[in-house]
Order: structure tokens, then C-alpha cells, then sequence
């Protein structure tokens, strides 16, 4: 019999049953903390079946998700009402990671909890977790809870010989197209530097709230709340700002931290109406991110979802993220199930045709992968 208990807080949940550290950022007790502080706001429900096996998810009502690509419509394509879900996992960074405590509980067991219904409450009809990766998708797969390709992953390896063995790792094609990105940003005079994060900066605020509203025309916030969230971000061990400067002046930032064995990259900001910064975007992005995280120790450079083929072509590893719907069988798995594989054959990013076929199902996904 699974016990789940609601809380308003992750200390709170983490009071009652410890939790083993996250082993990615964005599942991070410093970074769950920071999106309280932001506004993120979850209710976090602990799954408990003995003394030490435990796991812990938030989880927000599916009428209350904001963020597009975690609404219940888009996970699912529309086929099951928002009002009949519920969401578990941070609404942020695209890599879902359940919290467990000293033993891990099974995910048919995970799984009752999600359904468990509280006081007052009906159950979920469906509860929805997005962004996983191929382990733990397969694990819930297996227990009969259908999975659907959601978005592919991106990852660059750091070798033991830093930026030159990146270089010469490379396939023919993608090292002339990094030789290429090089060549563009030196001979317009891009300098880049790296530096830990600290403090207030209007500079890098600006920059990122240009790109904000460049690529998001409708981003209407106020240049003071990033400025706010870096100060906040300046807190977080691990936190530096990738500069790229021209003629004196930053005209490019890229915001990452370094937490265990991976340098995870954050928010980006170029001003691209300045004449010659266009290209300083992949130095930023790829190279410099790549060149800390080799001074660093790290281990890989988490890249994120999106504008695979530009990652791909630039030596990243591609994988495979799911979406999980976890329901009691019946109407609601089948309408899941259909609505899973509808979004996985209208991807906002699909993979580059060259990286091989689309696996069918977590199962399916043979090759080696990051694991939480």
C-alpha cells in the first residue's frame, strides 16, 4: 500500500522523508528553491512505501500550467481535458527527474501515488510526466502507462583533451562547420570571457531581455525582473556568465552553471542589430560553454531541446526525451495513448534525418544515454 502526502513546500516534504541529491540541475534542491522564489508554485507530493523507499514529485493542476509546452493540451494533443490532469515535475529546463530517497520505489508504485486521491479530491485522470529520459520513461512503459516521444535532447561530450579533442573528434563536415563559426566571430573581432556570476548586472538584463523580445514578441516583462532572477541566480553554487564583447562593448551573454558532473546551460542574449555579432551566437552557445566545462572537471555540456540540427552539426549527442501518462486504464489510457502518439509525429523540433530512425518507445532506445 503506497502512502502520498500532499505538501506546500519541498522542505516540508524533504522533512518528513529525506531525499537523495537530484542528479540534474532543474530537479536541484537550489534550483526548486530559486523557482519558488520566482513564482513557481507546486504541490509536492511524497510517495512512500517503506522506511527508506520514497519518491517525491511537484505537481502542479493541469489548469494552472502556463508554460506551453507543458501544458496538458500540447503534451497530449488535446485529446484529454486539462481539468483532468495533472502535471508532475519542475515546469522548467525540459529534463524531468523524480526525487527518491535512500531506496528507490518502483515505478508501479510511483505510479499509485500520482492516482492516489487526497481528502476532498478526485483522482487525476491522467498524470502527466513530461521531459523524461529513456530510463525511467521504459520503467513506467513497462508497468502498461503509454510514453510519447516529446522533444530530443542535446548533449556535448567534453573529452579529456578539451576544445582540441572536441575539434578533431569530429566528423569532416561538422569540424569545417565549427572551423567556419570560428573564423566568422575572430574576424569580426568577437572576444569572448568567462567570469562567476555576481550580483545585479543591467548589462547582461538588457541583453537578455532583448533576446526575449526578439524571438517572443509577445515577452513584455520589465527589464528589472531578470535583473532580479540573476541576482537571485548569482546565489546558486556553480553560476557563471559567458561574455562576448566587440569594440569595448558586451554584446553578447550566455547564463550557466556547473552542478555535479555537468555544465548546464541556461539563458542566452545576443544583440544581433549590432553589425557582426551574428555569428558570436555559437561561441557562446557551444564553444566557450565546452571550453569552462573542461576546465571545470565537467564531464558534458547540457545543451537542451531545440534547433537540433544546428547542435547536431556542431558534434552534439541527440536523445530522445518522453512524455508519460500515468492513468488507471480504461478511456483515459486509450485517449493518452492516441494523444501521445499524435504529438510525437508533430514535434516542434524533430531530430535531424540523419541521426538515424525515431525510436518507437523508450524501450526501443538502444544507444547509451544520460540517466537519472
Amino acid at each position: 500500500m503506497i502512502g502520498s502526502y500532499a505538501y506546500a513546500s519541498l522542505p516540508e516534504a524533504t522533512a518528513r522523508h529525506p531525499m537523495a541529491p537530484a542528479r540534474g540541475l532543474y530537479s536541484s534542491d537550489s534550483w526548486l528553491e530559486l523557482l519558488r522564489e520566482h513564482g513557481h508554485r507546486y504541490r509536492w507530493l511524497l510517495m512512500c512505501a517503506r522506511e527508506r523507499a520514497a519518491a517525491l514529485a511537484p505537481v502542479t493542476a493541469g489548469p494552472a500550467v502556463q508554460s506551453g509546452r507543458y501544458r496538458p493540451g500540447f503534451l497530449l494533443d488535446e485529446r484529454l481535458p486539462a481539468e483532468s490532469c495533472v502535471v508532475a515535475g519542475p515546469r522548467t529546463g525540459y529534463l524531468n527527474e523524480l526525487r527518491y530517497g535512500p531506496e528507490r520505489l518502483p515505478a508501479a508504485e510511483v505510479a499509485e501515488g500520482l492516482l492516489a486521491a487526497e481528502d476532498r479530491e478526485p483522482p487525476p485522470g491522467a498524470a502527466l510526466l513530461p521531459y523524461l529520459p529513456s530510463g525511467p520513461a521504459a520503467a513506467f512503459e513497462a508497468e502498461g502507462h503509454p510514453a510519447g516521444l516529446i522533444a530530443w535532447d542535446a548533449w556535448l561530450d567534453v573529452p579529456g583533451t578539451g576544445f582540441d579533442g572536441y575539434l578533431a573528434g569530429l566528423e569532416k563536415t561538422h569540424r569545417s562547420q565549427v572551423k567556419d563559426d570560428l573564423r566568422r566571430y575572430t574576424m569580426a573581432g568577437v572576444a569572448f570571457s568567462t567570469r562567476p556570476l555576481t550580483g545585479l548586472d543591467d548589462e547582461i538584463s538588457d541583453l537578455l531581455v532583448l533576446h526575449e523580445r526578439m524571438y517572443g514578441t509577445v515577452y513584455d516583462r520589465p527589464g528589472g525582473r531578470f535583473s532580479r532572477y540573476l541576482a537571485r541566480c548569482a546565489e546558486l553554487p556553480g553560476a557563471y556568465v559567458v561574455r562576448a564583447r566587440l569594440a569595448g562593448r558586451t554584446v553578447g551573454c550566455h547564463l550557466v552553471f556547473h552542478y555535479r558532473d555537468v555544465l548546464w546551460v541556461r539563458l542566452i542574449g545576443v544583440d544581433e542589430t549590432r553589425p557582426g555579432t551574428r555569428g558570436c551566437y555559437f561561441g557562446l552557445m557551444f564553444y566557450e560553454p565546452l571550453r569552462l566545462a573542461h576546465e571545470l572537471g565537467a564531464r558534458a555540456v547540457h545543451l537542451g531541446i531545440g534547433t537540433s540540427r544546428a547542435k547536431s552539426r556542431r558534434g552534439a549527442r541527440l536523445e530522445p526525451l518522453w512524455t508519460v501518462a500515468v492513468t488507471a486504464g480504461g478511456r483515459a489510457r486509450d485517449l493518452a495513448r492516441e494523444g501521445l502518439a499524435a504529438r510525437a509525429l508533430d514535434l516542434p523540433d524533430p531530430a535531424p534525418e540523419a541521426d538515424g530512425p525515431v525510436p518507437e518507445s523508450p524501450s526501443a532506445w538502444g544507444r547509451p544515454s544520460w540517466t537519472v
